[in-house]
């Protein structure tokens, strides 16, 4: 399909005539694909095949790929969307939506911005009757893109994040937390925690038990295993992706990080944390990634999001302790249909409301067959 992009420009200088024409397209040679996301600011992994090639074997999710190219073949905009469902048909139409877990991409002047705008009704025309809204999540500072999100209907909203600066000295990366996190830091390897990498299926199946403990506990949906699984099947063979596991001194293990790596960014992905008293696992896994970024050369540490600056977020407290500066880079929605949208998110309220009352119920179980465990056979229970 080709477009004028004098279609989308909206008001524009009147001396100004832009007339370069391109084509929409659903995929791109892998080489074309990835040197435009290279070469990019901000390009990111999220606008990589190799992480479409992730949602595409990943259960319930479908990746959807949109690019606009010119008469000579040259890339002008790009999009990578998710469709994300969170429940079984035929309820999945509550429970569905599109993610960009990134911004999309474009070139900065008024060619790239139609072309974008051309992608973005293109996705709303594919999606809208399969989701019930679009969410995007940017990475960096809004630009070009905003201008095109706006023109096609979508709101931004304020939302904030953590980007630590790898360029920062070793020295200085330390001396940024807060006095009790290196203190909690330092307490936990003398008691025999370390962190140790493990990017195998063993390691998936150790990260995917605690994400899930930390996911129930919040009450909110996971993605299912076959991400992960996945993840270190596309990504590993190109040191994308590393899985971190924090030990006790005995070997037994207490939380585990999925961590991407891609051009000069570092991204906390997914983590969970079994919670011990006097140790603090996923400070030194936080700590021990931070580290290696800054050895690998790479300039950025992304904390992976700190919730709406008007709303209290225990995660973003408890990030906040590493010292790096807080940003709002915000998000962006289009609801598709209100209505359905209202219905979902009271089913969505319900659906938490039962997940904590089994959480609850099996915490309590759980902790009262281990105290009847640790009582002595030989002695009757204290009355």
């Amino acid at each position: 399909m080709l477009y004028d992009s004098g279609d989308f420009n909206g008001t524009h200088n009147a001396r100004e005539t832009i007339v370069s024409e391109f084509a929409i397209v659903e995929t791109l040679d892998t080489d074309r694909w990835e040197a435009f996301v290279q070469q990019h600011p901000k390009g990111t992994i999220f606008h990589t095949h190799y992480m479409q090639e992730v949602f595409r074997q990943t259960k319930n999710y479908t990746p959807y790929f949109l690019a606009a190219i010119n008469a000579q073949r040259e890339v002008l905009a790009l999009l990578a969307a998710v469709r994300v469902q969170t429940l079984p048909d035929p309820l999945g139409w509550i429970a569905s939506r599109s993610i960009w877990y990134a911004e999309p991409i474009c070139r900065d002047d008024e060619a790239g911005i139609a072309a974008l705008v051309a992608l973005i009704r293109q996705h709303d025309r594919m999606l809208r009757h399969k989701v019930l809204f679009t969410e995007i999540r940017p990475i960096w500072e809004a630009g070009a893109e905003r201008v095109a999100l706006e023109r096609c209907g979508y709101e931004y909203y304020d939302y904030l994040n953590f980007m630590g600066d790898l360029t920062s000295s070793a020295e200085d990366l330390w001396n940024g937390m807060i006095k009790t996190c290196r203190a909690d830091i330092r307490r936990s390897k003398k008691r025999g925690m370390h962190v140790e990498e493990m990017n195998t299926q063993e390691g998936v199946d150790v990260l995917y038990h605690f994400t899930q403990m930390s996911y129930e506990r919040s009450r909110v949906p996971l993605a299912d295993i076959s991400m992960f699984q996945a993840a270190v099947r596309v990504l590993q063979p190109h040191t994308m992706v590393r899985i971190f596991i924090a030990y006790q001194e005995d070997k037994t293990p207490l939380a585990a990080d999925i961590i991407l790596f891609y051009k000069d960014l570092v991204y906390a992905w997914y983590g969970g944390v079994q919670r011990v008293k006097g140790v603090f696992p996923v400070e030194c896994l936080t700590w021990h990634e931070i580290e290696l970024g800054k050895q690998l050369g790479f300039a950025h540490y992304d904390f992976g999001g700190a919730g709406k600056p008007d709303e209290p977020y225990g995660v973003r407290d408890f990030k906040a302790k590493f010292g790096a500066p807080l940003v709002n880079y915000g998000r962006y929605r289009k609801v598709y249909s209100q209505w359905k949208l209202e219905l979902a998110e009271r089913a969505y309220e319900l659906r938490r409301e039962l997940q904590g009352r089994w959480h609850e119920w099996k915490t309590r179980r759980t902790t009262g067959e281990q105290q009847a465990s640790e009582q002595p056979a030989e002695q009757p229970a204290a009355k």
